[in-house]
């Protein structure tokens, strides 16, 4: 995400982006599964969305072939593992403060159930979603002007139908003027968990959800559209 300063003028920090991770384990349940059954991809070097999902002012990550959203299930209860290794001071309110504002927008509860060692942050399937700080050293994807990386792995099934099973959340510890840059910190991680729900990059960039951030620190129409869209899916 990117902070606009006053004046009209843009800073260096104008072109942070907050990617989301599309971490798809997609699984064909057949009689035979074996590894080859089985598939990762990464592509964080586009923008997060399938482009022409969604409804105004929103995307979202993946679709299933019968073009909904893909998400977790009905009232899901998501839970989160912190890795605190490198983490900011007062990291664990942070999270708090961010996953108490996504619960309250969303269909889903997100749970904090504890704090792990575990940092391995691309490849992940199903389990706890994975909450960690890391650079570009560790994380490549992280290169750049990009604040973080968030979303989540899923299943589908012979059907066609589709659920999230696990994921990420990663935020960069080394951008320009200290932690994020000098961006929202709570901002930023609301912006990845929403990633994990499902939601894709909105071109409206009056939207949370917008790649680069010019200053909203509030969930939009099209953002709070989208939560909904997935709840419906979810529960529909």
């Amino acid at each position: 995400m990117s902070e606009r300063r006053g004046g009209g003028c843009t800073s260096v920090l104008s072109l942070l982006l907050v990617l989301g991770l599309v971490i798809s384990m997609v699984v064909y349940v057949s009689p035979g599964l074996d590894l080859g059954d089985v598939r990762r991809t990464v592509s964080p070097d586009r923008a997060a969305g399938v482009p022409g999902s969604g409804g105004e002012g929103y995307t979202f990550m993946q679709v299933t072939d019968g073009g909904g959203p893909v998400t977790w299930e009905c009232g899901a209860v998501i839970e989160l593992e912190v890795n605190p290794q490198r983490a900011p001071e007062g990291y664990a309110d942070l999270v708090a403060a961010a996953v108490a504002q996504v619960d309250e927008v969303s269909g889903f509860t997100f749970e904090v159930i504890g704090e792990t060692d575990d940092r391995e942050f691309t490849g992940r399937g199903r389990g706890p979603v994975l909450l960690g700080w890391a650079d570009e050293g560790e994380v490549p994807e992280l290169t750049g002007p990009t604040a973080g990386l968030g979303g989540a792995s899923y299943v589908i099934g012979p059907g066609g139908g589709a659920r999230s099973v696990g994921g990420v959340v990663v935020l960069d510890t080394d951008q320009p003027g200290g932690w994020l840059g000098g961006l929202d910190d709570q901002t930023v991680l609301v912006h990845e968990l929403i990633h994990v729900l499902g939601l894709g990059h909105s071109e409206d960039p009056d939207q949370l959800m917008a790649a680069e951030n010019s200053g909203q620190d509030e969930l939009g129409e099209g953002d709070l559209a989208g939560l909904a869209a997935l709840d419906d899916a979810a529960c529909g």
